[in-house]
């Protein structure tokens, strides 16, 4: 009872605040199925070799005034592994995201995640992240104000990379969870060889999550999540629920305050559930004269046993189902 009470509490405090879509970073529907995109401590913690493809179409349709059309698109490759003769984790993304203003940003980075372990399935999990955040534009870029300096200097496409950071918790049980995570604990900043230029930052981002598995029988469990992120200007606060039925079928809804209601659903294949399919559609509710109505995302995961390199003792797979 304390743990639903404490995970409430959480969620009410979150929702108490002021929220704002922010775009800095790709925005997931599906982010409870892919959290080493936003935290580096849950890497290699599925107790599997994970490996995932995540395609977000955003604002399908959307047709810009000035900028040209096409929608907005993220891709994301993600790797992940447990080492559990070293109580570790470690893992691997790459994300493409690009808008049709000619902006964009690739980022590669690798993750390793150290678990101190307790009674009964409860660990704590420390994150650490690095690689290298890609911005790009090209000379159709529109800044917000008149005589911006860098799209002033610059008439062909730019890129420029520049070294990320991040760390991350995580606390987790067989009932539920809580992360959070510092992204750009560094700020790169880009002034695309453009000098005495004060340059563009990339935020620090702050991201908190958390979910509660709980059992309606021994086939039917009801997970509920909630995700709220801030760059200490705006934020982004998004809850809902899923269903899921013997392990291997999923239904679920949530919301994203004051952008879009999201229904996602999905299904593991193969003997063992190794591969999974899912899929959400976003109806955008708020700025509907200005965005195309829906947005949709697949994500495609595919799980093999841990390597034998660095195994340690074989991790248990606990099944709700056969429990005592």
């Amino acid at each position: 009872m304390q743990k639903k009470l404490l995970f409430l509490l959480i969620l009410i405090l979150a929702t108490s605040m002021n929220s704002l879509l922010a775009q800095q970073d790709a925005q997931l529907s599906q982010y409870m199925f892919n959290t080493l995109y936003i935290n580096p401590a849950t890497a290699g913690t599925d107790g599997v070799a994970k490996f995932q493809l995540h395609y977000r179409n955003q604002w399908t349709g959307y047709q810009t005034s000035f900028d040209g059309s096409g929608s907005l698109g993220t891709q994301i490759f993600t790797a992940s592994m447990p080492l559990n003769g070293l109580s570790s984790g470690i893992g691997f993304y790459f994300v493409n995201d690009k808008t049709p203003s000619g902006a964009g940003y690739q980022s590669i980075k690798l993750s390793y995640s150290y678990q101190i372990k307790f009674n009964n399935g409860h660990y704590i999990s420390l994150g650490l992240g690095g690689g290298f955040y890609t911005k790009s534009f090209d000379n159709a870029f529109r800044a917000r104000e008149a005589n911006d300096p860098i799209v002033d200097a610059v008439s062909a496409k730019v890129v420029q990379s520049k070294p990320d950071v991040n760390v991350g918790f995580l606390y987790s049980s067989p009932e539920f969870f809580i992360g959070a995570s510092f992204n750009h604990l560094n700020t790169p900043t880009y002034n695309f060889g453009v000098l005495n230029v004060a340059g563009n930052k990339t935020q620090q981002t702050i991201y908190v999550h958390g979910g509660y598995n709980y059992y309606l029988n021994d086939d039917v469990k009801i997970t509920p999540t909630a995700l709220f992120r801030t760059d200490l200007q705006t934020n982004v606060l998004e809850g809902g629920a899923i269903f899921t039925y013997l392990e291997k079928y999923w239904l679920g809804g949530s919301y994203r305050l004051n952008d879009a209601g999201i229904v996602m659903a999905g299904i593991s294949l193969l003997s063992n559930n190794s591969l999974k399919i899912g899929y959400s559609l976003d109806l955008t509710t708020m700025g509907v004269t200005a965005k195309s109505p829906t947005s949709h995302e697949i994500v495609l995961t595919y799980s093999l046993p841990a390597p034998k390199f660095l195994a340690g003792k074989k991790t248990p797979v606990r099944t709700p189902r056969f429990r005592k």
